[in-house]
């Protein structure tokens, strides 16, 4: 399974936090470490993309590679339990995918202004408009993954991905915005909240061009929506039992290098984009958040190392300067940070929280394995503290 994820990064400023903010001593931190524990082994030979794991169904939702759209659910052990093309047919839902995933005993694929819900052998059941502006269309690709939240009982999916630049920015551009739609999986009703206070970086009059598009983490076992934006260093968790007004707000300190510029929002335009693009190479950013309940780990990328050419035309020059970028997890846990955050040196992310602190590794297969394998391997990781 091959997956580039491109980068992009944002500047953020330190700020002092409310009241309500959870702060850590450094000094009640546990030292934590990530253990290869386990693998997800399957007898396919075509290169397969993971989208969801599902917990309660001990199942993973994956597509193929291309054009095609051909997905499947496959159990735990690699065994394929459903495997139906989307793309055309009576239960198709188009080729356009912006999120799929996992609503309880259903599956929902947030297409191009629509949302389709699926049974578990992957047969349309409902469909919903769901409008929003979104800067790229990718064919059977996700942007992010899907998060899941549940009120009073009834499931839903944060949905929104409007982050569609526009030609003009107002000058109260993010006093307005709801950070979580929320989409029923049973009835499309739609519920929406979720603002940032004067925490944010975004409320001091800037825009952090590129990294302005909220990373979430929820599912039905936790107590609150988590989000923090990329260039920001507060993550705030809002309580979907209270209008999602906040209900707490984690400082991370974020790790250099972390080399970004910024856009007064007075300014901020399409056109002024056009001309700053530094983030994308310098800057730190927060990428995804994977967890499950109430206990998570949010995923951070530094910048390049300034002192090398990100511009370099060679390969080797390119993949040098690349390299110098490092990944780390801060785990969370009950809504406060409980440990320093942890170098990630294994080759890809992790992206899905399969629960008890285990993490899925993915990359590509080359890059996992020494040796070529005639059948799919990826790593288990668990979130450990270390002996003592």
């Amino acid at each position: 399974m091959c997956t580039r994820y491109l980068s992009f990064f944002i500047f953020a400023q330190f700020l002092l936090l409310s009241c309500n903010d959870t702060t850590t001593e450094r000094s009640d931190f546990m030292e934590m470490e990530f253990v290869l524990v386990d693998s997800l082994v399957f007898d396919e030979m075509q290169i397969l993309r993971v989208l969801d794991y599902s917990p309660k169904n001990g199942m993973y939702l994956m597509v193929n590679q291309g054009v095609e759209g051909r997905y499947f659910l496959i159990d735990e052990k690699g065994g394929v339990l459903v495997e139906k093309v989307l793309s055309e047919g009576p239960d198709a839902f188009g080729m356009v995918l912006h999120r799929a995933g996992f609503v309880g005993d259903e599956v929902m694929f947030i297409s191009d202004q629509k949302v389709f819900v699926y049974d578990l052998n992957l047969r349309q059941i409902q469909r919903f408009p769901f409008e929003q502006e979104v800067r790229v269309r990718m064919i059977h690709y996700p942007l992010d993954y899907l998060n899941t939240a549940l009120i009073n009982g009834k499931p839903y999916a944060i949905a929104n991905l409007s982050d569609k630049f526009l030609q003009e920015y107002p000058e109260d551009y993010f006093d307005t915005l709801n950070y979580v739609h929320l989409i029923g999986s049973k009835d499309g009703e739609v519920i929406k909240g979720g603002r940032i206070d004067e925490s944010s970086v975004f409320k001091q009059g800037y825009f952090y061009l590129y990294r302005d598009k909220p990373v979430f983490f929820s599912d039905l076992k936790a107590s609150t929506i988590s989000m923090i934006l990329p260039s920001d260093s507060v993550l705030y968790q809002f309580d979907p039992k209270q209008n999602l007004k906040i209900a707490n707000k984690i400082k991370l300190e974020r790790i250099g290098p972390d080399r970004l510029s910024r856009i007064s929002i007075k300014e901020a335009s399409i056109a002024s984009f056009k001309e700053n693009g530094k983030n994308v190479s310098f800057g730190g950013s927060f990428t995804k958040m994977v967890g499950a309940g109430d206990g998570f780990m949010v995923e951070y990328k530094t910048g390049i190392d300034p002192d090398q050419n990100p511009t370099s035309t060679t390969p080797e020059g390119y993949a040098a300067s690349q390299a110098t970028a490092k990944l780390y997890y801060y785990p969370i846990r009950e809504g406060r940070q409980i440990g320093d955050p942890v170098l990630w040196d294994q080759p890809g992310t992790l992206i899905l929280g399969l629960g008890n602190n285990r993490y899925l590794q993915y990359a590509d297969q080359a890059d996992i394995h020494d040796t070529e394998k005639d059948y799919q391997c990826y790593y288990i990781f668990e979130l450990k503290e270390k002996d003592n």
